[in-house]
């Protein structure tokens, strides 16, 4: 095994230096074909074509605002114009955007999330650093800085620049609530104590998307960021920190109780599936983010629903380090500039999308990255404004997704451990020390 941990570290090193040397020769000029061999003239009018790589749903409101600016930039600058290309299956993305970065074709834009790939890109001299760029163009502080927070690397750089913003919370329904005579839980232990008094009544107490593994993850997570903000998540990702370690155990015990709180075969149970429990009031509670904010404004609620639903964000612990006004949100996946092809025209037009992004975006009823206020409120449904002042009075850091920062090998093992501990087919110990054991096998020291 140490043998083959040697051989990976060393195919490690020799990728690193073919990207700086494919991103040295395309400094020089270099072009190729397909998305990362588009024109590459400083001057717009003679026909620049810039290319976005994109993860995003093709039809999103992103992808749509990001659009409706390139039409307008064209105006101005004859001849301008931007390709999307979308892959928004995120499998069939990653080896897409790999393959084109090994043979030195990646496209101007590329979506990437803050994990260790994006870091080795970044050490390898590939993206721009966006924080200098940025405030190059004064445009640092129009951030709300969860947003940008939450697209640093490991190392704690900036190479990422976030197209949305989202807190996450619990729905839960209030007729169920006041039936029961239940308030909503300020402590973690009272969302345990919740969902067992709602479960002793034969009510399912908690739907969810087991399918996609990252809602899982999310209950794991609650405890180390309340106990130690995102410290214990980094530490672990890196191998400093253990699950074994008191927190880690405390995590585990957790996702292991609240997971009999889970409807009734939840591992197989998608996203839509899993909305659609609670919108039909099969279950009181369901852990998701604002994007969701459409589907629980009243004149789209099923009729029973309508004026009963509510949300709370995440509960605290004793002696926690994170304030209530920080929990988990975030800023999706994030938009990269290469090196190689960032010029004159490129750097402008990012600019430009960047200044304008707000007020294009948040016409579609979406919260910006950056700080926007609101003119016309009768726009809005009561909803986005009241989470809208949520945002505002927001902490400074969003709780970190573990799945944005583990590698891809520990990722995939702690995705089937975290169903088995929450269907209680592994007890926390066993949980514990096999995600120790992944760790160091595959981390980089």
């Amino acid at each position: 095994m140490e043998k083959i941990r040697k051989v990976s570290k060393i195919v490690s090193l020799l990728t690193i230096f073919a990207l700086i040397a494919t991103t040295l020769a395309g400094c020089g000029g270099a072009s190729g074909t397909n998305a990362g061999k588009q024109q590459n003239s400083s001057d717009a009018s003679n026909g620049k074509t810039i290319t976005w790589l994109s993860a995003r749903p093709a039809d999103g409101a992103i992808v749509q605002t990001i659009r409706e600016l390139a039409d307008r930039y064209t105006k101005d600058h004859s001849g301008f114009k931007l390709d999307i290309q979308v892959t928004s299956d995120r499998p069939s993305y990653l080896t897409k955007l790999r393959t084109l970065v090994a043979s030195g074709e990646a496209p101007e834009f590329i979506d990437m999330d803050a994990d260790p790939y994006a870091q080795q890109l970044a050490d390898a001299g590939m993206l721009v650093d966006m924080k200098k760029f940025l405030n190059e163009q004064g445009l640092y502080d129009q951030f709300y800085e969860p947003a940008l927070k939450y697209q640093q690397l490991p190392d704690g750089s900036l190479y990422l620049l976030p197209l949305e913003y989202h807190l996450e919370m619990t729905w839960y329904n209030k007729k169920i609530f006041a039936k029961n005579n239940l308030t909503v839980p300020k402590t973690i232990d009272e969302m345990l104590t919740v969902s067992k008094a709602l479960k002793d009544k034969g009510i399912t107490p908690i739907a969810v998307d087991g399918v996609d593994v990252w809602p899982l993850l999310r209950y794991a997570a609650m405890i180390p960021f309340r106990a130690t903000g995102n410290e214990f998540a980094r530490n672990l990702s890196q191998g400093k920190a253990k699950m074994t370690d008191e927190v880690g155990m405390k995590a585990a015990n957790f996702a292991y109780e609240i997971g009999q709180y889970f409807q009734e075969g939840f591992a197989t149970t998608d996203y839509t599936t899993a909305k659609n429990m609670f919108l039909n009031g099969e279950a009181a509670m369901y852990n998701m983010g604002t994007w969701e904010i459409p589907s629980f404004i009243d004149k789209n609620l099923p009729e029973k629903l309508k004026g009963n639903v509510d949300y709370f964000y995440l509960p605290t612990i004793d002696n926690a380090k994170t304030p209530d006004n920080e929990f988990f949100g975030n800023s999706g996946i994030g938009l990269a500039a290469t090196t190689s092809k960032f010029d004159e025209t490129t750097k402008d037009f990012l600019s430009y999308v960047l200044k304008n992004y707000s007020d294009v975006y948040v016409a579609k009823q979406q919260m910006s990255p950056l700080k926007f206020t609101i003119k016309d409120e009768s726009q809005f449904s009561k909803l986005f404004l009241r989470i809208k002042k949520d945002m505002d009075n927001y902490g400074s850091e969003f709780a970190k997704p573990w799945d944005t920062l583990l590698d891809a090998n520990t990722n995939s093992v702690m995705s089937d451990l975290i169903i088995k501990l929450t269907m209680r087919a592994t007890t926390p110990k066993e949980f514990a020390k096999q995600v120790d054991d992944t760790i160091a096998q595959n981390v980089t020291n």
